[in-house]
């Protein structure tokens, strides 16, 4: 009963205020610089950069970050940048003593930017519209640090694929919810924006040999109710590439995961508690079926938490446009609540992870 109660405070005090969220008011355009670290992404770098400098929006530069690449994205660079001066290059030979490959050429990037607002994404990601950055940054009023944006990944064939959105809805249903109830824990590196005043004063002191953190951990650590704003209509998303094997996909979670036991204790608490309260939902539900324990009142308690859940990630999937087999939610349910346990233990013990 107590597991019950606590996945249905999370459902209705957090997870449903996403389904009554409108748009966030239209600020005054404000210049906008894009920053991407790219490491060996020649194959990604045309289509990104057209795409971007493709936006409507009147004043903004791109700034692509060459980080150590060993593949032709220099030649790419180099002929881009002579067609449009928006687009700016840093070439980064050596990596800094005591810094992550990705963050020092985000700072880099940061560093050289000449417009109070960072818009962050990556590059295997494709702008949704041309209206991307005209979304994101219209979200800026005068208290407004902050933008949590939202990024799918594309849709693929294959059951990978179908977890993939699923875990993707999951994790966007919790950062961006609590965000809206005034409790921003985390934002996504792929479709972020912040004020250039904040990074200046704070960088990513104390965290730059970490892994992973250039995003959620920046977010954990300085956005709070009153700064932070999001940005969730189609027209502002960020479209990202998946991982198309399973080896790939767990190496790219433990690399997000590892970051997890850096946030602050009460983001660690809030969190910890509904995802235990969550696995013991299914233990009890497997023991109920397998040992015949209290298996009709089991039921009951496990269905009328998985009909409140589930109500709500259908029409929250349908506000962010995720396509995604919804009749098979129980199945993704189940192996999230039983992988995630075993891969946030594999993140915690992990010491390096290659950032690609």
């Amino acid at each position: 009963m107590l597991m019950m109660v606590t996945q249905l405070y999370y459902h209705w005090r957090y997870f449903a205020l996403l389904l009554n969220f409108r748009s966030s008011p239209s600020y005054p355009q404000v210049p906008v610089s894009v920053v991407v670290a790219a490491n060996n992404e020649a194959k990604n770098l045309h289509t990104l950069i057209t795409s971007v400098l493709e936006q409507d929006y009147p004043i903004f530069e791109l700034i692509i970050v060459n980080d150590r690449s060993t593949d032709h994205s220099s030649s790419i660079l180099n002929e881009l940048k002579t067609k449009d001066a928006r687009l700016k290059v840093i070439e980064v030979t050596e990596l800094a003593k005591g810094w992550n490959g990705k963050k020092q050429a985000l700072q880099l990037g940061i560093e050289s930017a000449q417009y109070v607002i960072i818009l962050l994404t990556d590059a295997d990601c494709i702008p949704s519209s041309n209206q991307w950055i005209n979304k994101m940054a219209s979200c800026f009023g005068p208290e407004t640090d902050f933008v949590l944006g939202f990024s799918p990944y594309q849709n693929k064939k294959g059951l990978l694929n179908q977890f993939i959105q699923f875990e993707t809805l999951f994790t966007a249903i919790q950062y961006l919810s609590f965000a809206i109830k005034g409790q921003p824990y985390m934002g996504v590196g792929r479709n972020l924006a912040y004020r250039k005043s904040v990074f200046q004063k704070y960088s990513f002191s104390g965290y730059e040999d970490k892994m992973g953190g250039d995003d959620d951990l920046f977010v954990n650590a300085h956005a709070y109710g009153l700064n932070t704003m999001i940005c969730i209509g189609h027209a502002s998303h960020m479209e990202s590439i998946p991982k198309l094997t399973w080896k790939e996909y767990f190496i790219q979670k433990i690399r997000h995961l590892s970051v997890g036991k850096s946030y602050q204790k009460k983001d660690q608490t809030r969190l910890g508690i509904f995802a235990l309260s969550s696995l013991i939902g299914w233990i009890m539900l497997i023991l109920a079926v397998f040992m015949g324990m209290k298996l009709t009142l089991i039921l009951v308690i496990f269905s009328i938490r998985s009909l409140s859940f589930y109500a709500i990630f259908i029409r929250s999937g349908q506000k962010l446009n995720v396509n995604l087999a919804f009749w098979a939610l129980p199945f993704f349910d189940l192996c999230f609540n039983l992988y995630y346990p075993i891969l946030g233990l594999v993140a915690l013990l992990a010491k390096k992870v290659k950032w690609s």
